[in-house]
């Protein structure tokens, strides 16, 4: 059963702990055990969820989200994240929704094994889960290899490329439950705790830049479980995604 208590923590920790909470009749929200007779409307029912996930627009010192970048223009560039890029390098860049996420993982994983294929291309993940956070879950998963990875805690990389919040019909649509458990048994990616500092509702995306610091390919995330071909990134930047190399 969820309690007011556990919901003002989850918000938290999706980064709206700022949003006030009904109070609750006593007796409602009251079930057996295994949560009988809960109804999941019941503690957000007075709530604006959409007006108050669209209003924040992460991070808490209040970066702008900018409109994403579009093909053939310049890449936002700053310290973090510097285009044209210094090695010479053109970059495929995934901006992860959070660490712990299995559709995350999947995505980063499939990154990784191309990575080892096009050393040609320098293969960038941004995280705004913290540093700590960051190390552990690319550890339990087998390691970043030849991919930087970038920590973006206040999220002011994220905001210059058009990654907001999003809404609850992203996070929250039934197909992502289906497709979880279709990911869990076929590929074993596992729903993780939140990383530290990661955030939920985190918009993710995926880009490629070419080396002059133009944006060949990519976009935000439609969906929590969307597909990204990372191989019609590689051939917007002029490679053949089936490149010889050791996965």
């Amino acid at each position: 059963m969820l309690s007011k208590l556990g919901t003002k923590i989850a918000l938290q920790r999706a980064g709206l702990g700022n949003i006030s909470l009904p109070s609750l009749p006593k007796n409602e929200g009251k079930g057996g055990e295994g949560g009988q007779g809960f109804e999941f409307s019941n503690p957000f029912a007075n709530v604006q969820w959409g007006k108050a996930f669209s209003s924040w627009q992460a991070p808490a010192e209040g970066y702008p989200v900018a409109d994403p970048p579009t093909i053939n223009i310049r890449a936002p560039s700053n310290a973090k994240l510097r285009f044209p890029p210094i090695d010479g390098r053109p970059c495929v860049i995934l901006f992860l929704r959070f660490c712990g996420c299995p559709f995350t993982q999947k995505l980063f994983l499939r990154m990784r094994s191309l990575a080892n294929r096009h050393t040609g291309v320098h293969f960038i993940a941004i995280s705004h889960c913290t540093p700590e956070a960051t190390a552990a879950w690319t550890k339990k998963i087998g390691g970043s290899w030849n991919v930087d990875m970038v920590i973006d805690q206040q999220r002011e990389l994220y905001a210059m490329w058009g990654l907001g919040v999003s809404n609850w019909g992203h996070v929250l649509n039934p197909r992502n439950g289906i497709n979880q458990i279709k990911l869990s048994k076929q590929e074993g990616a596992v729903w993780q705790p939140v990383g530290e500092g990661g955030c939920r509702w985190q918009v993710g995306g995926a880009y490629a830049v070419d080396e002059r610091g133009t944006v060949r390919w990519g976009a935000p995330m439609q969906s929590v479980d969307e597909d990204i071909m990372f191989e019609d990134g590689i051939r917007a930047l002029g490679f053949s995604a089936a490149a010889p190399g050791v996965f």
